[in-house]
């Protein structure tokens, strides 16, 4: 036997699963059996079958041992799930023919047969269930699926062989009971030896294991020998037990194993106690067979969970020493401060230290041995709470870096977990690490960061972090404003085509590659190119670069830093459109002592110089007439060599008229403003003139000034004649109105009959003119309302209104407008009063001008409806819609002209002067409402009128009252 194996099997050692390729017999065997082993295996099956005539008690056909069905069971576990079922049909068939060789009719040897195959795929089954390689009896958990399926799976044979018994008119219990045990004997005996069982005997116990093995041959021998029949069949259980608790579950089956066979033999042949009365045959031999089986089914089930329990048992142990000497080594050659503690009354106490935990709390082991532990550690934590909480489960450790109490300037890191918390004195493990220098270095490194974070977040500076390849690690704020990007939308994104144009790459490359060892030119690489927004939107911007390398001096990262200067560029770009586009004004920059610095082309164009003549050539003044200098030098009193022209500016722009001297000596009048130029910081840096040749205008001032007050002349005499206008509309309705209401009356009482009868045909003629008369009273009302509101002498009777009312009245005056008509006209109002201050009649008025347009332009069929509403509790809605022809978009702004009529009215003949909706909106904004009309062409019209609601505490007043 290999050393190796002696290791394995010696006292304490680790039971671990044997390696594959270290593996030997039937622990070589894979997940499938290999077909020429299957075969054999099969062929076992039959002969083991065939033979068990060899294992029947003399005058009893019941076999005592049925081990085919163990090697049935093992074949199966040896293969894998998805071939068990073609291995049991195998078995079934070996099984089934071995019975039909032993004389048995074809129908019993078929229902035999299913029943074997039956049984030993349940087993292998529930063994297996779920797992994917060979089961092992290294646990009870493991022990006790494989007895379960044992039994399962001879029941379940027993039921298919007690069937088949019924079938062939066999007594089913006599035969299916005695095949129960015969069959859970078998599959305890015989498989256990496929199953992983852990290592062989150890060398060291070779000579106990050969007196065991000898005393347990000879024991079993000498009970079930011929002629003996003494009831000793208990004497091989102590050496079975001496197996198991020295030996393990190895041993122990291969002791089961052999048992079984020789017991078999034996009391086939007449030996032993059980086969007392198996000559005479009948009953006894049924008797002799089950209690075989129950020897051996009672043997196995008490050999094997010892022997499983003690192999557990053994392993735990093993591995516990093994990491009781592995933390034991680990604590004391730790380059870590190891600490035990003990917690009593007095605290907690170090119970074992390591040297690197005496050097850091500044001791030696002897001395800081039994000593408490808080006066070396400064925390404000209690350590009464810390403990008291471990020990209650609420914390499974506590860590805490600690200042050293009596070395104030060091910083250790401290571990506490529980090791024993039960007893008199809870235990507990320590760790202790000097992180003084990882806690300065910390707090440089914070500091270091929170200081960038800062500077990155507040700086106007774009700045982009990319990798060598081009590809964004970070951008700070700057940049995610201007770019309109998030930095995680940007992560791990190529530069070019996220943040900058595609076009831009060979640009961006280059400035990265001049941050390569070896291309420094001693100055900061810039490069000017765009930036991409969200919106797809260029922002221009100044690219520099800087490398970022590591400690071996490698580059890994490059630093972009971008200044956007578009609004410069843009600022820069329109100036210089302006000062190029504006050939008409002349715009002429001067620094401090009036010297011209700009001179675009309208100055050019008015003053006949080019801008290289006089830019810092000449001053403004040179061009201006001397005299004009003169007198405002006199007016301001400016001293001698300071520019005249810029006198006053100080104090804000000036313009003035100036006389411009052109190159060719003419004159020119120019108007021109004179302003300060500042800085950023506000300084003064000079000035700008800003001129435009006025000639023309002066000349074109004077005309419209004369046309100015010819026009006012005008004015006056239309507004005259607009007076005189509306006085003759009124004196004329006024004069009008007195008549034609007495023809009315006159008319009514020739209509009533009043001079005599009238006919039919009188009385439409009459109805006719009584119609027309109406009309040119209301016109009349209409044009005196509307004269009166312009003269300011319209009154309104202001009262408390509800325009419930309003809406009702106005419902039974549009109905005389419906006879003849198939137009529903809809009124919605509410329950509750709708009280506003206003004049009832003229409100009134305006309700019925806006049905009365709605009924006049909505053809049969079509709907009108009139609604009333409160509105955010404050206002009154009134609407009218209708379903009508609509208006006309370019006609909408007409609307409230007087005597306005739109095309479509004029179209469809509808009767009307044109005067109704300048009439509403005149009395609505009288009563400080307003009045809004939507409408579409051949859609209808919605008008809406809304007024202010009477206060809600002169509601309630009302409603008392």
């Amino acid at each position: 036997m290999s050393q190796q194996t002696s290791v394995l099997d010696a006292p304490g050692a680790v039971l671990e699963p044997p390696k594959r390729e270290q593996a030997t017999g039937l622990d070589r065997l894979v997940a499938d059996v290999p077909l020429p082993s299957a075969l054999i295996g099969l062929l076992g099956v039959y002969l083991l079958g065939a033979a068990s005539s060899f294992f029947t008690a003399e005058g009893s056909d019941v076999p005592l041992w049925w081990p085919a069905t163990g090697l049935s069971v093992a074949l199966l576990l040896l293969t894998s799930l998805r071939r068990q079922w073609l291995l049991a049909l195998g078995v079934a068939l070996a099984s089934g023919l071995a019975s039909y060789t032993e004389g048995h009719t074809e129908q019993w040897a078929l229902g035999f047969g299913l029943s074997s195959g039956l049984e030993a795929y349940l087993v292998a089954w529930l063994v297996m269930r779920g797992r994917s390689e060979r089961p092992s009896l290294r646990t009870m958990e493991a022990l006790w699926r494989f007895l379960s399926a044992a039994v399962a799976g001879s029941v379940a044979a027993a039921v298919v062989v007690a069937v088949t018994a019924v079938s062939v008119g066999a007594p089913p219990t006599s035969t299916a009971a005695p095949l129960v045990a015969s069959h859970l004997a078998a599959i305890l005996l015989v498989t256990p030896l496929v199953m992983r069982l852990g290592p062989f005997i150890a060398e060291e116990r070779f000579l106990e294991a050969v007196l065991e093995w000898t005393l347990l041959l000879g024991s079993v021998t000498y009970i079930f020998s011929p002629g003996q029949a003494l009831g000793l069949s208990f004497l091989p259980l102590p050496l079975l037990l001496w197996a198991s608790l020295r030996f393990g579950v190895r041993t122990v089956s291969y002791q089961l194993l052999t048992i079984g066979v020789i017991t078999t033999v034996l009391t086939a042949a007449g030996g032993g106690p059980f086969a007392a009365g198996a000559a005479d045959g009948g009953t006894s031999a049924v008797v002799t067979a089950s209690l075989v089986h129950a020897f051996l089914i009672v043997t196995a089930l008490i050999a094997l969970p010892l022997a499983v329990a003690v192999d557990q048992r053994r392993h735990a142990l093993t591995r516990v020493s093994a990491n009781e000497e592995l933390f034991h080594k680990s604590f004391t050659e730790s380059f870590v401060g190891m600490l035990l503690l003990s917690l009593s009354r007095k605290g907690l106490r170090i119970r074992e230290l390591n040297e690197t935990a005496a050097e850091i709390l500044g001791g030696t082991v002897e001395d800081l041995l039994d000593q408490p532990l808080e006066p070396y550690l400064d925390t404000r934590t209690s350590w009464k709470d810390v403990t008291r909480r471990i020990g209650s489960g609420d914390l499974t450790g506590w860590r805490e870096e600690l200042w050293l109490a009596r070395d104030p300037g060091r910083r250790v890191a401290f571990a506490m977990s529980p090791m024993s918390t039960a007893g008199e004195e809870a235990m507990f493990s320590a760790q202790l690490m000097d992180v003084t220098e990882v806690h300065e270095a910390t707090s440089r490194l914070t500091t270091e960061k929170d200081f960038t974070e800062a500077v990155l977040s507040t700086t106007a500076a774009l700045i982009v972090v990319v990798d060598v390849d081009g590809n964004i690690a970070g951008i700070n704020p700057a940049t995610e404003r201007a770019s309109g990007r998030t930095e995680a939308e940007v992560l791990e994104q190529p530069l070019w085509g996220t943040l900058a144009p595609n076009t831009d790459k060979r640009f961006l490359r280059e400035l990265m590659e001049r941050t390569r060892p070896g291309r420094e030119t001693g100055r900061t690489p810039s490069v000017e190119g765009d930036l991409l927004t969200a919106d797809g939107r260029l922002r221009r911007i100044v690219w520099s670069s800087a490398p970022l390398t590591n400690e071996t001096g490698r580059r890994t990262h490059v630093v972009l830093t971008g200044i956007d200067v578009t609004d410069e560029r843009n600022v820069r770009s329109m100036t210089n459109h302006l000062l190029d586009a504006a050939t008409s004004t002349s715009f002429v920059g001067l620094d401090l002592m009036g010297t011209i610095t700009i001179f675009n082309a309208g100055a050019q164009e008015l003053l006949g110089y080019t801008a290289d003549e006089v830019t810092g050539r000449m001053r403004l003044e040179d061009l201006h007439d001397p005299d004009e200098l003169a007198l405002v030098s006199v007016e301001h009193r400016t001293l001698p060599g300071f520019p005249t022209i810029i006198a006053g500016v100080e104090s804000g722009p000036q313009t003035r008229d100036w006389t411009y001297v052109r190159k060719d000596g003419s004159r020119v009048a120019c108007a021109v403003t004179m302003s300060e130029v500042h800085d950023a910081f506000g300084s003064v840096i000079g000035y700008l003139a800003v001129g435009r040749d006025v000639t023309e205008y002066q000349r074109s001032q004077k005309i419209l000034v004369e046309s100015l007050e010819k026009e006012r002349e005008a004015v006056s005499q239309l507004r005259e004649a607009d007076r005189v206008r509306d006085e003759f509309v009124s004196m004329v309705s006024q004069e009008l109105r007195t008549p034609i209401t007495s023809m009315v009356g006159y008319v009514e009482m020739l209509r009533d009959g009043t001079a005599g009868p009238v006919s039919f045909e009188q009385a439409r003629l009459l109805d006719t003119v009584r119609t027309n008369g109406d009309r040119l009273l209301a016109l009349i009302d209409d044009l005196l309302t509307l004269s009166r509101i312009e003269q300011g002498s319209f009154t309104l009777q202001k009262t408390t209104v509800d325009l419930r009312m309003v809406v009702n009245r106005c419902q039974e005056a549009v109905h005389s407008m419906l006879d003849g008509r198939g137009l529903p006209v809809r009124f919605d109002a509410p329950d509750h009063p709708v009280l506003v201050i206003g004049d009832f009649p003229q409100l009134e008025r305006v309700v019925v001008n806006l049905l009365s347009n709605a009924v006049k332009f909505t053809e049969d069929n079509g709907h009108v409806q009139c609604s009333l509403q409160v509105v955010d509790d404050r206002l009154a809605e009134v609407v009218v819609s209708d379903t009508g022809v609509g208006i006309p978009d370019d006609e909408k702004p007409m609307l409230f002209t007087r005597f306005f009529r739109g095309r479509l009215a004029q179209e469809f003949a509808v009767q009307g002067t044109g005067l109704g909706l300048s009439l509403v909106q005149s009395i609505v904004h009288s009563h400080d409402g307003e009045v809004s009309i939507r409408s579409s062409e051949d859609v209808g019209t919605e008008v809406r009128v809304v007024l202010p609601l009477v206060p809600a505490r002169h509601r309630m007043d009302a409603a008392l009252r």
